[in-house]
C-alpha cells in the first residue's frame, strides 16, 4: 500500500459540521469521504458532477427552478390537487 498524505481545507464550522454530521449518517468517515472525492476526482480528470448543477438536475427542472426564483410562467394558487392543470 502506497503511504498516506495529508491535505488540508477551510471550512466555514457550519460547513465542517454539517459534513461531520453526515459522514457520521451514512456510515463513513470524513477522511474517507475525501477519499471517495479524490478517487472519483482522478478517475474521471475532473469533477466527477457538473459544478455548476452539483445535483443533476435536468433541464425542466432547471426552468421550473428559475420560473418559480423569478415569478414567470406560474399559475394558481388552486384550493386543491384535483384543481391543478396536468401537463405531461
Amino acid at each position: 500500500m502506497a503511504g498516506m498524505t495529508a491535505i488540508t481545507a477551510k471550512l466555514r464550522d457550519d460547513e465542517k459540521r454539517t459534513f461531520l454530521q453526515i459522514a457520521e449518517s451514512i456510515g463513513t468517515t470524513p477522511s474517507n469521504a475525501i477519499r471517495m472525492f479524490v478517487a472519483a476526482f482522478n478517475k474521471r480528470g475532473g469533477f466527477p458532477f457538473d459544478p455548476s448543477n452539483p445535483y443533476g438536475f435536468n433541464q425542466e427542472t432547471i426552468s421550473a427552478m428559475e420560473d418559480a426564483a423569478t415569478g414567470r410562467n406560474l399559475k394558481g394558487p388552486f384550493d386543491t390537487a384535483a384543481d391543478l392543470p396536468y401537463q405531461r
